[in-house]
């Protein structure tokens, strides 16, 4: 059976759904004035504090950036200088960057400051509290955005320094893997380093041979082509 057709008269006396919200909506507010204007009034407050929020974080970043861009230029100036810098002048950098990653460690800054401590550790020689600066780091958002490679890098070079060779030998093949890893030829050069360390003289001279395979025109070809020969008379 046909539906039955409904004519423009028909559908001009239906009641129009966007004016009839409309007349509710004002008829709502005029008779509930203290309701809308609490409403209203609570928007405003949520705009001001959702912009109040944003300024200070913005501030809050500012400063933080600041604070550590001036500590990272005395970090720098420490590590140039010629002559070296006497212990205080390490406390004092340490202290720096420590409270930079206590304050603003929600933010990038923070987490450089967390790093850069790791590093004043070092030079202090303080290998197993820069060691613990630096696994933190791997829970931070800048190891999660592209610094990875570099926080394994100062894991490895540290887990050398307190002779974890085992662990540190790990790390380095790790970061000797790939042709695009940006430590490819510092981990493949320690990696050797280790053995020797170690007293394995073989394993040293295979891996020394392997690096310049790798890396014919390095920097340090010269030496490693000396090491290998005093270590092949050795083995």
């Amino acid at each position: 059976m046909a539906e039955k057709k409904i004519s423009r008269k028909e559908l001009l006396k239906e009641p129009d759904e966007f004016l009839t919200s409309t007349a509710w909506l004002i008829e709502f507010v005029r008779t509930n004035p203290k309701k809308v204007a609490a409403a209203l009034v609570a928007v405003v407050l949520c705009m001001v504090g959702v912009g109040a929020y944003l300024a200070y974080q913005n501030h809050r970043s500012l400063a933080a950036h600041e604070q550590f861009v001036r500590a990272e230029d005395r970090y720098e100036a420490a590590v140039r200088a010629p002559e070296p810098v006497g212990p205080e002048v390490w406390d004092q950098l340490f202290a720096q960057f420590d409270l930079l990653a206590k304050t603003y460690g929600s933010l990038p800054p923070g987490e450089m400051a967390l790093l850069y401590s790791g590093h004043v550790l070092v030079k202090k020689k303080d290998y197993k509290s820069a060691l613990e600066r630096y696994t933190r780091m791997q829970a931070t958002t800048l190891a999660k955005t592209g610094l990875q490679p570099l926080i394994l890098y100062h894991l490895a070079t540290t887990r050398f320094a307190l002779r974890d060779y085992e662990e540190a030998k790990k790390l380095f093949e790790e970061l000797a893997k790939g042709n695009n890893s940006p430590y490819r030829r510092e981990a493949s050069a320690s990696i050797a380093r280790i053995y020797e360390s170690m007293d394995k003289n073989k394993e040293a001279v295979q891996a020394y041979k392997q690096y310049l395979k790798m890396f014919p025109e390095a920097p340090d070809a010269a030496f490693v082509k000396a090491r290998i020969a005093d270590l092949s008379g050795e083995a």
